[in-house]
């Protein structure tokens, strides 16, 4: 390693795109390596040398996967270094999670590589990006939506197996007479299953009760494994 160089380390959860940047950062003189994704995982034991210790760190993800923001705030508070976040994701709760795991500084993902270059140097000299009060606000934002995804799987899993049956075929794009058909019972029988799937869920609709399972499933496809 050339001393001087800039130690950065580029992590993302498309592995392409994390040698894609690395190459780049490495051919604008940064000393650039690339971070094993944890996803579910833990980390690996640090090997030694010097690699091992970058002086600021590169995230890079859509962070469009509850997996994913685990994964990406699991590296942030392993690796003891600063860090860029460079994602899709708009600004509001999701820069609060990783925020709150540690990053330095965000990004969106339309930055250009100089740019992401500029901050890396920034960040190293310890410059303030993110001015607190906006951090603050953010990482408030990150809790509620974290608070409300929790509080909604609660009230999913508190479905009988039936009513998630009937909820999986409503969000399937089935009536409730199509239903009562399926499952061989009276439409009057699903009528009331679903009155107690809105009743679980605290919402006033069919629209809203699909729409909840939806929002849910965007954020944890995991989930599908019991609701489709």
């Amino acid at each position: 390693m050339v001393p001087g160089r800039l130690k950065v380390a580029v992590a993302s959860d498309q592995a392409l795109v994390a040698e894609a940047v690395r190459a780049a950062l490495a051919s604008r003189d940064f000393a650039a390596f690339a971070l094993r994704w944890p996803g579910e995982q833990a980390l690996p034991r640090p090997r030694r040398g010097p690699m091992m210790a970058p002086d600021v760190a590169l995230l890079i993800s859509d962070l469009d996967r509850w997996a994913r923001i685990r994964a990406a705030s699991l590296l942030l508070s392993r690796v003891a270094t600063r860090w860029v976040v460079l994602t899709a994701a708009p600004s509001g709760p999701l820069w609060g999670a990783v925020i709150e795991a540690g990053a330095s500084a965000v990004l969106p993902s339309d930055t250009s590589l100089d740019e992401v270059g500029e901050m890396v140097r920034r960040v190293a000299r310890g410059e303030l990006t993110i001015p607190v009060a906006r951090q603050e606000e953010l990482m408030r934002e990150w809790n509620r939506l974290r608070e409300e995804r929790q509080e909604l799987g609660e009230r999913m899993h508190s479905l009988t197996p039936r009513e998630r049956e009937v909820l999986r075929l409503l969000y399937a794009g089935d009536s409730v007479i199509e239903i009562a058909h399926l499952l061989e019972v009276s439409p009057a029988t699903v009528r009331s299953q679903v009155k107690s799937v809105l009743r679980k869920l605290d919402v006033n609709s069919q629209l809203g009760a699909v729409a909840a399972l939806g929002y849910l499933l965007e954020l944890d496809p995991s989930d599908r494994r019991v609701f489709i």
